[in-house]
């Protein structure tokens, strides 16, 4: 799983072939996955997850940037544990990227007082995707399967299977879909459909109320864009942010039943 993780894999000059080197790890390179499988409510599926590092610009110290990347080698190795527990690194070492757009003083968890170690952030494609990564597009098929992305897929899977009631949240939902059909059973397919919930906006990774729809909401709010005129669209949609703002949503019942099933496990 960590193939990747650690930067000991890279595509060849002409984009064939996936090779792999001895190289320290690249804080470039997408994470296999954050938080413990076993005690997370909600779980973040992504294809590029957050860059550990690009929010921090210049003002990272070297020092401190080599610390956080020993430290989310040996989590992502099972080797970093808290009174014998994985847990939420992000959270545990503030990483910027969770605070900014998980964990700000707007963001869902601290409204509903959700302790950030049952959150998990999974990395659906196991590889980054854009031209400056220097791979190909062409490894969103099917032809290539990394290690990394087979085993990803088969926590997934077992997450799907245990009978823990969870959130799913995915930016990318459209693509997630399409692509987990033709490797999962319908059932359990339209399982996670039922428990997917989408952001409102692409642009907006934050973590809040107002920017995270189900996907029933998300699929009609797509209908009522083709049936409604630009200027009508624009009413409903305000209307329906002011509604989930005030509670009114599938998330916001979601997530207080969560936290009533969370405070009677303590």
């Amino acid at each position: 799983m960590i193939d990747f993780a650690n930067g000991k894999v890279r595509v060849n000059k002409n984009r064939q072939k996936i090779t792999f080197e001895n190289a320290d790890i690249n804080p470039a390179i997408a994470r296999p996955y954050f938080g413990n499988p076993e005690i997370a409510d909600i779980v973040i599926l992504k294809k590029q997850p957050e860059n550990d590092f690009k929010t921090y610009g210049d003002e990272l110290p070297e020092t401190d940037a080599i610390e956080f990347r020993k430290r989310i080698l040996l989590d992502i190795q099972g080797k970093l544990t808290f009174e014998g527990e994985k847990r939420f690194l992000p959270y545990i070492d503030r990483h910027r990227w969770f605070v900014k757009y998980l964990y700000s003083n707007a963001s869902t968890l601290r409204h509903f007082n959700i302790d950030p170690n049952r959150l998990m952030v999974i990395n659906f494609f196991p590889y980054q995707t854009g031209h400056s990564a220097g791979i190909p597009r062409d490894f969103l098929s099917f032809k290539y399967n990394l290690p990394s992305q087979c085993m990803n897929f088969e926590l997934l899977i077992k997450m799907l299977k245990d009978d823990k009631e969870r959130i799913y949240i995915v930016s990318e939902e459209e693509l997630y879909i399409s692509i987990f059909k033709n490797f999962a059973e319908n059932e359990i397919c339209e399982y996670l459909i039922d428990q997917l919930f989408v952001l409102s906006s692409k642009q907006n990774r934050h973590l809040t109320m107002c920017n995270v729809l189900s996907y029933k909401e998300h699929r009609r709010r797509l209908k009522k864009k083709l049936e409604l005129s630009k200027t009508e669209y624009y009413k409903w949609n305000q209307a329906q942010k002011i509604a989930r703002e005030n509670g009114d949503s599938d998330f916001h019942r979601k997530m207080n039943d969560m936290r009533y099933e969370i405070s009677h496990q303590n």
